[in-house]
């Protein structure tokens, strides 16, 4: 069974899986867009670094901003807040640590809340 590029990021940022891996399931999966080192591919170390909570306030470290403009962008999240930008009205997504959140302005929220 096909992943979703969705359950292909939260492998990524979880650590399940390498960059060459994940980029071959994101072309297989037809995303139109991959992870390039130095600019959207989370280093290991990063990856590492980054912790959630049962809370999204409880987030920390780094992940992948979907916009929904056809890229990525490599963000850094502190006590469950965007730290270098703002979506404003803007729907977004934010994956780390395995977990896929909706950002709010700057804030991260469960998908599934009001």
């Amino acid at each position: 069974m096909k992943k979703t590029i969705t359950e292909i990021l939260q492998d990524y940022t979880g650590g399940k899986s390498g960059l060459e891996e994940t980029n071959q399931a994101l072309r297989e999966a037809e995303s139109g867009f991959s992870l390039k080192p130095g600019k959207n591919a989370l280093t290991e170390e990063e990856i590492r670094a980054t912790t959630i909570g049962y809370y999204p306030d409880m987030a920390n470290g780094f992940g992948l901003l979907d916009t929904g403009t056809g890229t990525l962008d490599k963000v850094r999240v502190e006590r469950g807040r965007l730290t270098d930008c703002d979506c404003g009205n803007m729907p977004a997504l934010v994956t780390l640590a395995g977990r896929t959140y909706e950002v709010r302005g700057r804030v991260l929220a469960d998908r599934s809340a009001g």
